[in-house]
């Protein structure tokens, strides 16, 4: 691969760089389209989405779409919510689906869905087969407490946890999945949306907080 370095540049000099760049770009935009139309396809969408909305239902219902409609290519890029603006900014992602609201007002943002919490413990933490009184206040003693793996919610939930509870225990965790995994191996303890639980399949050692319904 050539490479082109440049130096000190006159101020027509940078004006040709800028407009050679467009036209690099729109160039690498037609061999793309040309590449597509050849294979059938007349359009192609790229979805960036957070890791935390892969784990849902959500990417079921994109093979749905892209089976009904073949003419489209879907390719998808799961990023932190953080830098999905971004993404779709530098035209890298047409759409993205994010925990965060958008900083431009000029974009279209729609609610795709709502999930309550529930607060995860390690399976053999709680027998819900016998009816046992559940002590909160043991739980937060005993359990490690992994937070942060959703970018809106911790500040809040954290003072409202203070305010009724001792949290000693705590660890910071960027992502759902692993967080996942964490409380399976009987690790400790987190919230996680109501649709991920499910989706998960877990059967037993789901407690639904009773302030976060």
């Amino acid at each position: 691969m050539s490479q082109i370095f440049k130096g000190m540049l006159t101020e027509a000099g940078q004006i040709f760089i800028i407009e050679a760049q467009q036209i690099i770009h729109q160039w690498d935009k037609s061999i793309e389209r040309f590449q597509l139309a050849t294979k059938g396809i007349q359009e192609k969408i790229i979805i960036a989405m957070t890791p935390l909305m892969v784990e849902t239902i959500l990417p079921h219902v994109i093979y749905q779409f892209i089976n009904e409609n073949p003419s489209i290519e879907i390719s998808i890029l799961v990023e932190d919510s953080a830098k999905i603006e971004d993404l779709i900014n530098s035209d890298k992602a047409h759409i993205g689906i994010s925990l965060l609201p958008t900083r431009y007002r000029h974009w279209h943002q729609e609610l795709l869905v709502e999930s309550p919490l529930e607060l995860v413990i390690p399976l053999d933490a709680f027998d819900d087969e016998t009816g046992a009184y559940i002590d909160y206040e043991e739980l937060f003693q005993t359990y490690t407490l992994f937070t942060h793996h959703h970018p809106t919610i911790w500040a809040d939930l954290l003072h409202k946890l203070q305010e009724k509870y001792v949290v000693p225990k705590q660890v910071s965790v960027s992502q759902s999945y692993v967080v996942k995994r964490l409380i399976k191996d009987g690790l400790g303890m987190s919230f996680l949306p109501r649709m991920i639980v499910e989706e998960s399949g877990w059967k037993g050692g789901l407690i639904l907080f009773p302030s976060m319904k």
